[in-house]
């Protein structure tokens, strides 16, 4: 076995092996031959060959079924309206509310899912807020603001007034209250008009 000396740069060894590197990668393609080697003269002295296959299968899943239709991209719809005059906060001007609170669920009208482009108004104690347009038949989903107390005219979204929604005219109450911790952050309550 041939020993590799290190020398500092600059002496007549470094300057024959060339490149810096060279020395390394011939270091390193003699352990991998040695430990090659190695696991050679172990495997065929003292392990018996393994009886189990050496790849595995996977079987592929097929269909005959016809290619199913694209998925549709989602309609545009126009933008909502903006929200009732006494709603505090949110808008393009000011930002996402801080915190953003939420309230999403399943909508149905009269025991079916709601078609997507329907208007619904988010109510607070009867007062107008923030409508939006659904995007997807049988779901629904607003980011709102929770008002603060002292504005004048009030809030209508002020913490402790009473969330619903409004639809086609038809007004749905969710009987919790903004600031309610069932209502905190993200607030879960399927929408069913009559």
């Amino acid at each position: 076995m041939r020993k590799f000396h290190v020398s500092t740069p600059g002496t007549a060894r470094s300057r024959r092996a060339g490149v810096p590197g060279v020395r390394k990668i011939a270091i390193a393609l003699m352990f991998l031959g040695a430990s090659i080697g190695g696991a050679a003269i172990i495997g065929t002295g003292f392990a018996e060959p393994s009886q189990l296959p050496t790849r595995a299968v996977v079987p592929f899943v097929s269909n005959d079924a016809a290619t199913p239709a694209p998925t549709p991209t989602p309609a545009t719809f126009p933008p909502p309206p903006p929200p009732g005059p006494n709603y505090c906060g949110g808008g393009p001007s000011l930002g996402p509310p801080s915190p953003p609170n939420a309230i999403f669920g399943l909508f149905t009208i009269g025991g079916e899912p709601a078609p997507a482009g329907t208007l619904v108004w988010l109510t607070f104690d009867g007062e107008l807020g923030p409508a939006i347009y659904t995007r997807e038949p049988g779901g629904y989903k607003f980011n709102y603001a929770a008002g603060g107390q002292g504005h004048e005219p009030p809030c209508a979204n002020v913490v402790g007034s009473i969330m619903g929604f409004l639809v086609d005219g038809k007004a749905v109450s969710t009987g919790v209250r903004v600031g309610d911790p069932e209502a905190y952050l993200a607030f879960y309550f399927d929408l069913n008009v009559p």
